[in-house]
C-alpha cells in the first residue's frame, strides 16, 4: 500500500510541478541535482517496483536512497523552503471561521504522518504551493468520496487555480494552507524532520466558504517568471463566477479560462519572449536520438489534432510542454498499455536539451524521459509549437 501510494504521489508531483516552476537558480540547480540522482536510482530499481513477490517493507526500502539524499541535503532543502515560506502571505483571517474536517481514512492519516513518506514524496518540492499541491492531490479522492460531490463539481477545484498561504508557528514549524474555488485545506509541517500533522479541510462547495468570495491575493515576486505565473493564476481564479458555473458546461469553463490566458499572452508577448529566452539559454546542447529510439508515426487525424491542442500559448518552460505531451501520450497506444512504464516515466521526469536554433525566436527542443522523448520547434515569441515528434525507446534497451 505504501509503495503504491508513493508511486502515485510521484506521478502527481510531475503533474503539478510541470506548471509550477520558478526560475530561481539556486533552486533550479538543486532540483536538477535531485532529478539526476532519482533518474539513476530508477534505473537500478525499476524492475523491482512491480515485483509482487517483495514484501511491503522491501518495496518501501527501494526508496531509501531518496531518504538518504534528502537527509544529506537537509540544510539546503530547509534554506530554500524557508525562503519561499517567508515570502508567502499569511492566510486571511476570514478563513479561520470556516469549519474544518479531519480525514476519515485512517490509512491516509498513517501514511501522511510518516516522515519517510513525506521525504520521498516532496523531495522535488520547494514552494508552499508545490508542497500543498502534492498533499492535496493525494487526499483529494478521499475528500470527494466523503462529501459525495459530482464529477462536475469536482472539476471546480483544479480548473480555476489555487493559492497558497503560510504561517510560521515556531522556529521551523509552519502551517501551510491551500485554497481553491471549492474548498480549503491546511496542515502543519516541521521542516527539520519533515513531520506532517493536523491535516484538515473544508467540505467542497459549502455555502460558508463560497459566500466569502475569497479574492486572489497577489504578493511580491522575486523575478519576471514568477510574476507571469502569478498573473496567470489570477486570471484562472477571477474567471470563476456563479453564472458561469450554473449556466455552462465545464468545457465552456475551460474555454473561458483559455481565452483569458490567450489575451494575456498577446498583450505581454515581449515579457514571455524575454523569460523563455532566459530559461532556454540555460539548456545543455542536445544530440539526435540514436537507433535505440523509434518515432511514433501512425497517429490518427484526431490524435494529431489533440497533440497540437495539448500545447497552449501560455507555456513558459520545456517542463510544462513535456508534461502536457506526456499526459497526451498516456491516452494512446502503445503508451497506455503498460501502467508501470507510465509510472516510471512520471517519476523520472524529463531532461531538456536544445538541439538547434533556427533564429533567435525559434528553438528546437528535445525532452528526454525514461523511455519516452519529445522533440518540437518552439517560437518563443508567439508561443506556437510545430514539428512535434514522439519517440519510444525500443524494448530491451537500458534507459541509461
Amino acid at each position: 500500500m505504501l509503495n503504491s501510494t508513493i508511486f502515485t504521489a510521484l506521478f502527481l508531483l510531475l503533474a503539478f510541478t510541470g506548471s509550477a516552476q520558478v526560475y530561481d537558480l539556486v533552486m533550479k540547480d538543486h532540483k536538477e541535482k535531485a532529478k539526476e540522482m532519482f533518474f539513476h536510482l530508477l534505473d537500478e530499481v525499476s524492475d523491482k517496483l512491480s515485483d509482487t513477490t517483495l514484501t511491503p517493507e522491501q518495496q518501501r526500502n527501494l526508496f531509501n536512497p531518496i531518504v538518504d539524499y534528502t537527509k544529506k541535503e537537509q540544510s539546503k532543502y530547509k534554506e530554500i523552503r524557508t525562503t519561499y515560506l517567508k515570502q508567502t502571505p499569511s492566510p486571511p483571517e476570514v478563513l479561520s471561521s470556516i469549519r474544518f474536517h479531519h480525514l476519515e481514512d485512517s490509512s491516509f492519516t498513517k501514511i501522511l504522518s510518516d516522515p519517510k513518506f513525506i521525504d520521498v514524496t516532496l523531495f522535488q518540492c520547494y514552494r508552499p504551493v508545490e508542497i500543498a499541491g502534492i498533499i492535496n492531490n493525494i487526499i483529494q479522492p478521499s475528500i470527494y468520496q466523503s462529501s459525495g460531490i459530482s464529477t462536475r463539481e469536482a472539476s471546480i477545484a483544479y480548473m480555476f487555480g489555487r493559492q497558497a498561504f503560510a504561517r510560521n508557528l515556531q522556529d521551523d514549524t509552519w502551517q501551510i494552507w491551500l485554497a481553491n474555488r471549492a474548498y480549503v485545506m491546511r496542515f502543519v509541517l516541521d521542516l527539520n524532520g519533515m513531520h506532517m500533522s493536523k491535516l484538515e479541510y473544508s467540505l467542497p462547495n459549502t455555502p460558508s466558504y463560497l459566500k466569502i468570495q475569497l479574492p486572489f491575493i497577489s504578493h511580491k515576486q522575486a523575478n519576471e517568471l514568477d510574476k507571469l505565473y502569478q498573473e496567470m493564476d489570477q486570471i484562472r481564479w477571477d474567471t470563476y463566477s456563479t453564472d458561469l458555473l450554473q449556466n455552462m458546461l465545464p468545457e465552456v469553463w475551460q474555454d473561458s479560462i483559455n481565452q483569458g490566458l490567450r489575451s494575456f499572452c498577446a498583450k505581454n508577448q515581449q515579457r514571455f519572449l524575454g523569460v523563455r529566452k532566459e530559461v532556454l539559454q540555460g539548456l545543455k546542447k542536445g544530440f539526435k536520438l540514436d537507433t535505440h529510439w523509434e518515432e511514433l508515426r501512425d497517429l490518427s487525424t484526431t490524435e494529431q489534432q489533440r497533440l497540437q491542442q495539448a500545447l497552449q500559448l501560455n507555456i513558459i518552460q520545456p517542463d510544462e510542454a513535456a508534461y502536457q505531451l506526456f499526459s497526451f501520450t498516456n491516452g494512446i497506444a502503445p503508451f497506455n498499455e503498460d501502467i508501470n512504464e507510465i509510472g516510471k516515466n512520471a517519476m523520472a521526469g524529463f531532461r531538456h536539451y536544445c538541439l538547434s536554433k533556427k533564429d533567435e525566436q525559434t528553438w528546437q527542443i528535445q525532452s528526454k524521459g525514461y523511455t519516452i522523448a519529445f522533440e518540437y520547434c518552439w517560437n518563443i515569441k508567439t508561443g506556437t509549437f510545430s514539428n512535434l515528434k514522439i519517440f519510444k525507446q525500443k524494448d530491451g534497451i537500458s534507459p541509461l
